[in-house]
């Protein structure tokens, strides 16, 4: 079903109905004991102001997996599968015991927060620089006992974050933080592909005195500092499941098979190694352009402010994964931040590589005007835009890490990673097709959508000429507006 202005509005305003509730007071502790950690204390109908480390970790080695001999072929995407189910396995543990709180994976990454003890950001940084150097020997372990490369980077910075959990049903939800800590540390651990643990300048400002060295005019992590701290903290489920992992060699048989089309069809909580999906999709990036710095404002701001943060990150969030969803029967793979990764895909027996980009750029119009309709509505004046990158190629879709119900979703490709990599390099808001998008786009497609302006569904389809263009519509109702129109002759007298 395409967008409609109207059926929008109407989900807005039951989008508006579901905002969550702002808790000025709370300050989530790791420690307190919890089958899941922070992610089950987080009901979804509640956000909340949290302080802590924020440690991104990134598997250095991911990319070079994605082929094999130059081409993705079901072979590589198995053994690329077969890495992350590995780390996603031991990162699972950090949770098991009152270490840490994961938060969320997205293909090589890890993010996980530490909120305790409460008050002290010195000792939470700490316990994030002793989880990540425990990280970085147990990725060496099973690495080696798997032989897979497994060099892996941390980033970590220090903050107060808005937390929110959204989605319905246990593989459909996601928690988020949102704010400069989380942003940075993400953007710290992408910045290079050098190993090692890496403060932000602000975390340097906080760590414990002598913890940090000068060298070569660069301020860094001081040895003797990482190695007291990771004795300081045991981490005893971490190293007992590296150790269960790197001896487990009865690895999972990934199966792929074509799914059902839409996309929206799909139901991760169906999906496992044995029963996993896999064909040509384009890979949407959609990211709220500014948005770091509107939260990081509200909170200072005060109580007041942080709710209306709040209710415009949801609002977005849903309508979204509305337009993705339910006009364009895309997948929802998960929001990261205030970005949201989905796919979409055409081709019932073959893949349509240009049909499903075309879908794609027209979602991300239909998005564009969701987006201002939003704003609208809540009566936002937030400097904030959109920012939408598209690639295409064949993407498996599973779930990964713990067997069951703790699955993780998951959907891992060159098309991901560069859909995400199009999506950054956009200076404000806008589109841009990665290179194999631009590649099997028909001409109309990559002329206007190639990068530039991410323009209204209107606009869009007037000029791609669709079905619902207000112009077709037009020429629809009143054939004598067509420019080839045969002028009728008047009678003779």
């Amino acid at each position: 079903m395409p967008w409609n202005q109207d059926r929008a509005k109407s989900r807005i305003r039951e989008h508006l109905k579901t905002v969550p509730e702002v808790d000025r007071q709370v300050a989530l502790d790791s420690a307190v004991p919890a089958k899941r950690g922070l992610l089950s204390r987080m009901p979804n109908r509640e956000a909340f102001v949290v302080e802590g480390a924020h440690l991104y970790g990134q598997l250095l080695d991911f990319e070079d997996l994605v082929t094999e001999h130059g081409q993705e072929t079901e072979a590589a995407h198995r053994r690329l599968l077969r890495f992350l189910n590995m780390h996603y396995r031991v990162w699972d543990s950090i949770v098991e015991g009152d270490d840490g709180d994961r938060i969320d994976y997205h293909g090589a990454r890890l993010h996980a927060v530490i909120a305790s003890p409460v008050g002290n950001p010195a000792a939470q940084i700490e316990r994030a620089v002793a989880l990540a150097r425990k990280l970085t020997e147990a990725a060496r372990k099973v690495g080696d006992a798997h032989g897979f490369p497994s060099r892996i980077r941390f980033g970590i910075d220090h903050g107060k974050c808005l937390a929110m959990t959204t989605g319905r049903g246990a593989h459909e939800k996601d928690t988020l933080f949102l704010g400069r800590a989380a942003n940075h540390a993400a953007k710290l651990v992408a910045s290079s592909s050098e190993q090692g643990i890496f403060l932000t300048d602000t975390a340097l400002k906080r760590v414990t005195a002598g913890a940090i060295q000068k060298r070569a005019g660069t301020m860094t992590l001081d040895e003797a500092y990482v190695e007291t701290a990771a004795r300081k903290y045991a981490f005893n489920s971490l190293d007992r499941t590296a150790s269960a992992v790197a001896t487990d060699f009865s690895e999972p048989m990934f199966r792929f098979k074509r799914p059902t089309l839409p996309l929206s069809t799909v139901k991760f909580s169906e999906l496992s190694p044995a029963n996993s999906i896999r064909m040509g999709m384009a890979s949407i990036f959609a990211d709220i352009d500014g948005f770091t710095n509107f939260v990081d404002q509200s909170i200072l701001g005060g109580s007041e402010k942080i709710r209306e943060a709040v209710k415009v990150v949801h609002v977005i969030r849903e309508e979204l994964n509305s337009v993705l969803k339910e006009d364009f029967g895309g997948k929802r793979v998960r929001f990261i931040g205030d970005c949201i990764h989905g796919c979409v895909a055409e081709g019932e027996r073959a893949d349509d590589a240009a049909k499903s980009v075309r879908e794609a750029v027209l979602c991300a119009s239909a998005m564009r005007s969701s987006f201002d309709l939003c704003l609208e509505t809540v009566r936002s004046d937030a400097a904030i835009d959109l920012a939408v990158g598209i690639e295409y190629g064949p993407t498996p879709l599973t779930r990964l890490g713990h067997r069951g119900d703790e699955g993780v979703r998951c959907a891992a490709s060159r098309a991901t990673i560069d859909a995400e990599r199009t999506q950054q390099a956009i200076e404000h808001g806008g589109v841009r097709l990665g290179a194999a998008a631009a590649a099997v786009a028909d001409p109309a497609v990559r002329k206007h959508f190639s990068a530039g302006r991410l323009m209204s569904f209107d606009s869009a389809s007037d000029l791609l000429w669709t079905a619902q263009a207000p112009a077709v519509q037009i020429l629809r109702s009143e054939p004598a507006a067509r420019s080839h129109a045969t002028l009728s002759k008047s009678p003779r007298g």
